[in-house]
C-alpha cells in the first residue's frame, strides 16, 4: 500500500453537501439519493485518475486541482452505505432515501380502476383552423366576383365567342353545348327567353324581332341541321363538327354587325 504525506491524522477530509453541509469532523447530517457532496481530499501523492478510481461508485459531477489536493462534487441515486479506504482511513457515506424517513402506520392500497383521459381543448388549433376557413373563403369569394365582374363587361357577342372557344369539340354533347350558346347570345342581346324552347319554337319566336327576319332561313337551316345529329343515331364528325361551329360563327357576327349597324 502506498503511502501518503498525511495533514491532521492521515488526511484531512471534508464532505460538504450543498443542501445540507456536511463535514467529515463535525455534526452528522443524512445524505439523500441526487445530494451533492463536496469532499476535499488534502495528498500531494494521489493523481487526479487515482482519486476517480477510488469514488468509482459514485458520480463525480465535478473534479479539480486544488493547491494541496482536490476538490471532488459526487452524488448517488443509490442508496445504501458505501467504503471508501483511502490509506489508513476508511470513509463510510451511508445514502438514504426521503421515502424511508416517511413514518407509515396504515397501509396504503392502491386504485387498480384505469382512470380516464381528462379532456383538453386546444383552443389554438380552433383559432388556426378559423382563419384558414376564412382566408379559404374571402380568396374563393373574391374570385368568384372578379370572374363575375369580368364576364360582366364582356358584351353579348364576346361572351358568345369565349364560350365556344371553352368548348372541347371531343366532348360527346359539344352540338347540345354549342346551341345552349347561341340561344344565350340571342336572350341577352334581344332580351327574350327562348332556353328549353324547340327549333320550331325558337323561329317562331325571333320572328316577331326586328333585323332578325332576313336571317331566319340560316338560323333555321343551322338548328335543324344540329338537332339531325342531336336527335339521331348519326354522330357528327370532327370535320362536320368544325363546319356548323364555323357557320355558327359566322352567323351570329353578322346578327351582331346587323344589331349595331356596321357595316363591313
Amino acid at each position: 500500500m502506498k503511502k501518503y504525506k498525511v495533514l491532521s491524522l492521515a488526511m484531512v477530509l471534508s464532505l460538504l453537501l450543498v443542501i445540507p453541509s456536511i463535514y467529515a469532523s463535525a455534526e452528522e447530517r443524512s445524505i439523500y439519493v441526487g445530494d451533492l457532496i463536496r469532499l476535499k481530499v488534502q495528498s500531494e501523492e494521489l493523481t487526479m485518475d487515482e482519486i476517480k478510481e477510488k469514488f468509482k461508485d459514485f458520480e463525480i459531477v465535478d473534479v479539480s486541482d486544488n493547491s494541496d489536493g482536490y476538490l471532488l462534487t459526487l452524488r448517488s441515486f443509490e442508496t445504501g452505505e458505501k467504503t471508501v479506504q483511502l490509506g489508513d482511513t476508511e470513509i463510510k457515506i451511508v445514502v438514504k432515501s426521503t421515502l424511508d424517513e416517511i413514518e407509515r402506520s396504515e397501509v396504503y392500497e392502491g386504485d387498480l380502476n384505469p382512470q380516464d383521459t381528462g379532456f383538453y381543448f386546444q383552443w389554438k388549433y380552433v383559432f388556426f383552423s378559423l382563419v384558414v376557413i376564412f382566408l379559404v373563403s374571402v380568396g374563393i369569394n373574391l374570385w368568384l366576383y372578379l370572374k363575375k365582374r369580368k364576364a360582366s363587361s364582356l358584351s353579348p357577342y364576346q361572351h358568345f365567342m369565349k364560350e365556344i372557344s371553352d368548348l372541347s369539340i371531343d366532348q360527346d354533347d359539344y352540338l347540345v353545348s354549342l346551341t345552349a350558346c347561341f340561344k344565350r347570345y340571342l336572350e341577352s342581346t334581344y332580351s327574350f327567353i327562348i332556353r328549353g324552347k324547340t327549333s320550331t319554337e325558337i323561329i317562331y319566336e325571333i320572328s316577331h324581332i326586328p333585323g332578325l327576319n332576313e336571317k331566319i332561313p340560316e338560323i333555321k337551316s343551322w338548328l335543324n341541321e344540329t338537332d339531325y345529329y342531336k336527335f339521331s343515331a348519326n354522330t357528327a364528325q370532327v370535320a362536320k363538327k368544325m363546319q356548323l361551329v364555323g357557320t355558327l360563327q359566322e352567323l351570329v357576327t353578322r346578327i351582331d354587325e346587323t344589331k349595331e349597324g356596321v357595316v363591313r
